[in-house]
Parts: C-alpha cells; sequence; structure tokens
C-alpha cells in the first residue's frame, strides 16, 4: 500500500473517461479480437490493480500488467491526425486509439515519468509512453498510422494503480507528486527513438525507479551492448 498524500494537489486537470470496451469486436478484414474502441461510462467503476472493471483487453501480452492498468491519450491530437488523414476525419474521436482517458488539458511535454494522481478515489502513477501498436493499423484500416504516431511523439501514456478505488465520469486528474520534472513522457520516448543517446543519459533511464520495467529493460540492454562493443574494441587497442 502507498502512502496517502495529505497536501493540496500541485495541479488539478480536467479529463474525459473513464472509458471502456464491455465486448470484443473483430478488425476490419480479420477474426483477431481487438477492444481498442472504448466508450465513455455512464457511472462509476472501480479502478483495481489489473485495470478498469468490465474494461476488455484483447492481448494481454502488450497491453496488460501493472504498468499497464490505464491508457491515456489526449484528445487534441486527433484534431492533429484527422488534417493528416482526411481519410479518418469520420472516425477520430474520444477512445478511438483505445484510451480510458482523454481531455485537451495534458501532452506529452507536460506530464512526467513517476507522477502520482489521485482519480476519484484511486491513486494512479505515470508509468511510460504508450507504445504504438499495429493493431492501430487494422482497427482504422490505415496502414502505416502506428508508424506515424511513433515518429510523430504523440504516443499517449500508461500509468498503472497503486491505490484501488472508485472512479467516475467527471473526476479531475489531480497532481499529488512529481518526482521528476525532466523526465517528461516526451523526453522518455525521444530517448527511445534516438540510436545516438550519451550513454548517461541510457544508465539514468536504466536505473529509473517509477519508469516501467519494460523500459528500463530496454535501456539497459542498450548501455550494456553498447560497452560490451567498447571492451571488444579495447582488446585490439
Amino acid at each position: 500500500m502507498s502512502e496517502r498524500f495529505a497536501t493540496t494537489p500541485l495541479h488539478s486537470w480536467a479529463v474525459s473517461g473513464p472509458l471502456l470496451c464491455e465486448r470484443f469486436s473483430s478488425l476490419p478484414g480479420s477474426s483477431k479480437a481487438t477492444a481498442m474502441d472504448k466508450r465513455t461510462s455512464t457511472g462509476p467503476l472501480w479502478l483495481g490493480m489489473t485495470g478498469l472493471q468490465g474494461d476488455r483487453v484483447a492481448d494481454q501480452r502488450f497491453h496488460a500488467g501493472p504498468d499497464r492498468t490505464l491508457c491515456h491519450y489526449p484528445t487534441q491530437h486527433y484534431v492533429y491526425w484527422a488534417q493528416r488523414f482526411p481519410q479518418l476525419r469520420t472516425r477520430l474521436a474520444l477512445g478511438a486509439f483505445g484510451e480510458n482517458l482523454g481531455g485537451e488539458q495534458l501532452d506529452e511535454h507536460q506530464v512526467c515519468i513517476g507522477d502520482r494522481l489521485r482519480w476519484g478515489d484511486a491513486l494512479i502513477e505515470l508509468s511510460q509512453p504508450r507504445s504504438p501498436c499495429v493493431r492501430l493499423d487494422n482497427r482504422h484500416g490505415l496502414r502505416g498510422l502506428a508508424r506515424q504516431l511513433s515518429a510523430s511523439g504523440r504516443t499517449g501514456w500508461l500509468y498503472r494503480t497503486l491505490e484501488e478505488g472508485t472512479v467516475h465520469p467527471g473526476d479531475s486528474l489531480q497532481l499529488l507528486e512529481r518526482p521528476y520534472p525532466a523526465i517528461s513522457v516526451a523526453h522518455v520516448w525521444h530517448c527511445f527513438l534516438d540510436p545516438m543517446l550519451a550513454d548517461e543519459t541510457l544508465l539514468q533511464l536504466a536505473e529509473l525507479p517509477r519508469l516501467a520495467t519494460h523500459y528500463r529493460t530496454i535501456f539497459r540492454q542498450r548501455y550494456d551492448a553498447r560497452r560490451g562493443q567498447r571492451d571488444q574494441r579495447s582488446l585490439f587497442d
């Protein structure tokens, strides 16, 4: 159980949600199931350690786990995607990218790894950027959409649950703690895409306690591989 916070929130933001998918549907042209099409709940929901009560997850390998309780996608990004891909204008709206939370007051530059936030009665912690999945392409019938999300940095982000509780439509996000103000979601995603990242930055992210295990492992592997290459070259110097 995490510590309780009695201080006044550092910030408070309006969000849209909770959003969930109660029934699987098939991806266009495929028999594979998807739970990407989320809809706004009309009443309160329980947020547990594995996600929102009643929300479906089609692929537990990549879209579930302790570091992936909730997905947050900035609603204002849909304006950009509708301009970028006019054929999607009628499809892009809150919930279209599988998010459980939306809203227009936050983006990847404004939130940081390790942010702890009160949402309704629950306490959540920002764990990682959202890694765009090829199922976005399948869901919207547009090859390369996930790749474009990745390149643009408009990825959204994920939370883990620290304290379970009930969340209601209209509940705001209240920031209670920001331990790493210099490590925004945008920064981590830029580092993830940068093959020339400095060793000290790789090591910093590999050892960042509140960053999701998946990302810490990747940064550690890159750091160790680079160090191994240097050691190998030194044998011949």
